[in-house]
């Protein structure tokens, strides 16, 4: 993304990376020209340890990084965003959870976490389930969700077949269908 590669060349570029993790394998949009402009959308996003994907800090244990302190997805980090006490704001606004059954991101089996692909050999050094567990995305979404209706909450989740990380863009209509339905009756 820095160097701002537009090709389809290396399997690290955005268009390849878009293609291969963000949305369900085989996925093309009705207008090819719209790839270039997911792309170019991507493109536009700012870089850096102050931006994407953020800083880290050096680890002692496998896999020797930790989250840092600035940056997207260290906001999204547990270090910095702990929902496990979701179920304790008030009021509790009903929570819509939609997601694609083909995400590779989100997902019990991520293909971006590093416990998980240690866990079946795809990194090396992977010190074990004890020191350091695969991370059940879907799981324990799904928990803390339970946990947030056990506590007089409400929450709806919504898996959109046939879509990945980005059912928004797959599917664009079905997605906005099921985002607003019921909004009109939802309490204000």
């Amino acid at each position: 993304m820095a160097a701002a590669d537009r090709s389809g060349e290396a399997p690290t570029s955005p268009r390849q990376v878009l293609l291969g993790a963000y949305v369900r394998p085989g996925w093309t949009p009705e207008d090819p020209a719209d790839l270039d402009i997911y792309v170019e959308s991507m493109l536009a996003t700012a870089v850096g340890e102050a931006h994407y994907p953020g800083d880290v800090r050096q680890g002692p244990v496998w896999p020797g990084v930790l989250p840092g302190d600035q940056g997207v997805l260290n906001a999204m980090s547990p270090v910095h965003c702990r929902l496990d006490d979701l179920h304790t704001i008030a009021p509790k606004p009903p929570i819509r959870w939609i997601r694609g059954a083909d995400d590779v991101i989100v997902s019990d089996t991520s293909s971006h976490d590093l416990a998980y692909l240690g866990s079946i050999g795809a990194v090396e050094g992977w010190p074990g389930a004890d020191a350091a567990p695969p991370q059940p995305m879907v799981a324990q979404t799904r928990h803390v969700l339970e946990a947030y209706a056990a506590a007089c909450g409400a929450y709806t989740e919504h898996v959109m077949e046939g879509a990945g990380h980005s059912p928004q863009v797959e599917r664009p209509e079905e997605f906005l269908d099921l985002l607003v339905s019921g909004l009109e009756t939802a309490d204000r």
